[in-house]
């Protein structure tokens, strides 16, 4: 009878139950990611671990932004985990481009003999 009285928790609940079965779902998606890449010629395995560590670093961020979007309690609350999950992306991005320039400057020295 609850879900009478409040039809937005019954859609709050299915979808939080559906995020539960997205889980195993996406575990399949980065397996075979990780399974395609071991097939590129010439990937190493630092490549392969750093770029499945990416990708389950977004599913878990993306993962716990909807978690706490669909337990907001009001529109004030969405928008403020709006917000800070944007700027949270933001400053992963920024960090990753770093890390990225930093590599390509480094692949780009010749030997230091």
């Amino acid at each position: 009878m609850a879900d009478e009285a409040n039809p937005f928790e019954a859609v709050r609940t299915m979808m939080l139950g559906n995020l539960e079965k997205m889980q195993s779902a996406t575990q399949t998606y980065i397996d075979t990611i990780d399974k395609a890449m071991r097939g590129f010629p010439g990937a190493n395995e630092e490549q392969i671990t750093n770029f499945k560590a990416y990708v389950e670093r977004q599913v878990a961020a993306n993962r716990d932004f909807v978690e706490r979007l669909l337990r907001a309690k009001d529109f004030q609350e969405a928008f403020r985990i709006q917000v800070e999950h944007f700027q949270s992306q933001l400053r992963v991005a920024a960090e990753d481009a770093s890390k990225i320039g930093t590599k390509m400057a480094a692949s780009f020295k010749g030997p230091t003999s």
